[in-house]
């Protein structure tokens, strides 16, 4: 029987009883037509006492002429008890008034509920939601509530939208609660606020199609991933009722990130003086398909550089991905020259061209997590080399050379990423964590001509601690082993490692214990972002790093991040601590 349903038609035989105390009694032609009530009982109540239901009845008074509406809102009250399945009222005569009655028929007592109707979550799971004791008269309200902490639950820790498939509630004469339950499924998705970018990109990665059971957990990762994308400064789900009443739709509405920068400047080397410049264009979102493609060109007294690459994510339907890079450097830097000849030592100046290409295919093989192959192939001319008084060092004889001055540095990697990352926005990172292991091996078998191997481990964590502040942290290990060209050896200075080090490695002697063959570097950083202008970021900073098990350095500071469209996020750092304190300036978060 359905409680629910048998309440709602006892307003219809109260409006009635009413209409029949008005026509059919004498008393009724008194003040107002409605005689004076001057007793209240319940009746019909085995259990529940009286007390407790008369406890409720507020509106009806003893002494007040009879009032329908009034009588109406304490029914309503009585029934909110949960105690009853069916309430009506009658009069009795008294004197010149009368007695009001209301009739009640209680619930039977409580059994057991029994679940039905879900295929994601056992029914021995939900039991224990259900807090009537059995025995107990089974009470409507009560249930309810519990009802309500069951689809929490199943909402919270599995994910699902779970409701009842009947209004109601189906309660036995023998006390059994037949309560059948379904698992809500999506409808229609709609993607909104599209301009450029191709619908195909959003839905790619989404891991449900129509008529899919709900499940909340795996739809957070699905916007997650799509955050990651970095496509789009806002994305909004929500849902809609569905034609079908066992479905919801779900809309998906975005505010599209500009993708395309272009930068373009003038640089300043602190150290040596040098004055040079540099253009970049990057564009993340190419024909709107999610492509990405970059051309990057330096240049200073020291050194031209220009490097193109291009990175498609999605080959196939199977998530593979594909990148190119293709550069070429003409750089004048300090090295020892280690390993080449034994007439070479100490530190010199080389004029190195480098001319590479590099090749990468990744695959999705599970959630978040991809495996990368990637070719490269790097041709090395030392063209010249100086002493430290800048004086032309005669090149050696090949013979008396261990490697060639002109030579093949070609590799191949294999790396591990998983990638859970949240981010805000385009720019900014609100949680997550992303890892990545990483192994390459160079050599003769790859036409190269030195044989070295090197591992390396990297974790990044994110935590957003109140609004807009969130902090993050790295920390990186890597060790390198063989027969490897000298200028290749580990260094932990720089703009992306130890900030308080230059990213010479021998432009102060201090920096020389950060060269060595294995390097653990840590990184965390407090981000604030103004709410005022969310385009602008403060940070808190603190490097640290040990090289070879020996040597340790650190360094603090503070620095800002400015977002300019069509420029990026520029990055200024100012570090204390280390070799030296130091002032730097580049584009993007330092992880």
């Amino acid at each position: 029987m359905k409680l629910l349903g048998r309440f709602r038609n006892t307003i219809p035989i109260f409006i009635v009883t009413v209409l029949m105390m008005a026509v059919g009694s004498p008393i009724m032609a008194q003040a107002n037509d409605n005689p004076r009530i001057y007793s209240l009982d319940v009746v019909g109540n085995d259990h529940i006492s009286t007390t407790e239901i008369l406890g409720v009845v507020s509106n009806t008074k003893i002494g007040e002429p009879l009032d329908p509406q009034k009588i109406q809102l304490d029914m309503r009250a009585i029934f909110d008890l949960g105690f009853f399945s069916d309430i009506q009222v009658n009069t009795e005569k008294i004197f010149d008034g009368i007695k009001l009655n209301f009739v009640v028929v209680e619930n039977p007592p409580f059994k057991e509920v029994k679940i039905s109707g879900l295929t994601k979550v056992k029914p021995e799971e939900l039991q224990g939601f259900f807090s009537q004791k059995s025995g107990e008269i089974f009470n409507t309200k009560i249930f309810g509530e519990d009802l309500v902490k069951l689809k929490n639950f199943c909402r919270e820790q599995k994910g699902l939208f779970v409701e009842s498939r009947t209004p109601g509630v189906d309660l036995e004469p023998d006390g059994t609660v037949n309560l059948e339950l379904m698992e809500l499924k999506y409808g229609k998705t709609v993607v909104l606020g599209l301009v450029k970018t191709k619908e195909q990109v959003v839905r790619r990665e989404l891991s449900f199609k129509e008529g899919d059971i709900i499940d909340y957990n795996e739809l957070g990762e699905d916007y997650a991933r799509l955050t990651r994308l970095r496509l789009f400064d806002s994305i909004d789900m929500r849902w809609e009722k569905s034609l079908d009443p066992e479905k919801m739709d779900l809309v998906i509405e975005v505010q599209e990130a500009l993708t395309g920068t272009f930068e373009a400047g003038v640089s300043y080397g602190e150290q040596t003086g040098n004055i040079g410049g540099f253009l970049k264009f990057t564009e993340g979102n190419l024909m709107g398909l999610g492509q990405s493609v970059s051309i990057d060109v330096s240049f200073d007294s020291d050194s031209d550089n220009i490097q193109f690459t291009f990175y498609e994510p999605w080959l196939d339907d199977k998530h593979t991905s594909f990148g190119l890079s293709l550069w070429n450097s003409e750089t004048e830097f300090d090295s020892t020259l280690g390993g080449w000849s034994d007439e070479l030592n100490g530190v010199h100046e080389i004029d190195l061209d480098q001319t590479g290409i590099s090749l990468s295919f990744g695959r999705q093989f599970w959630k978040d997590t991809t495996a990368r192959l990637k070719l490269n192939f790097e041709e090395n001319i030392i063209n010249e080399i100086r002493n430290q008084k800048d004086e032309v060092v005669p090149r050696p004889e090949e013979e008396t050379l261990k490697h060639p001055l002109h030579f093949w540095d070609n590799s191949v990697a294999l790396e591990i990423i998983r990638n859970k990352l949240v981010y805000a926005d385009s720019q900014f990172v609100s949680g997550g964590k992303y890892y990545y292991g990483g192994y390459t091996v160079a050599g003769n078998i790859l036409g190269g001509e030195f044989n070295y191997n090197k591992y390396m481990l990297e974790g990044k964590w994110f935590k957003t601690l109140a609004k807009d502040l969130v902090w993050g942290a790295r920390l990186q290990g890597t060790y390198l082993t063989g027969d490897y060209p000298d200028y290749n050896r580990l260094y932990l200075g720089g703009m992306y490692k130890l900030r308080g080090y230059d990213g010479d490695r021998y432009a102060d002697p201090e920096n020389a214990k950060l060269i060595g063959n294995q390097t653990v570097l840590f990184n965390t950083e407090l981000r604030y972002r103004l709410p005022m202008n969310r385009n602008i970021e403060l940070v808190l900073f603190y490097d640290a790093g040990c090289v070879d098990n020996t040597n340790t350095a650190d360094n603090y500071g503070f620095g800002v991040r400015v977002n300019i469209p069509f420029l990026g996020m520029l990055r200024f750092d100012q570090a204390w601590g280390g070799a030296e304190d130091k002032f730097l300036f580049s584009i993007g978060e330092m992880f």
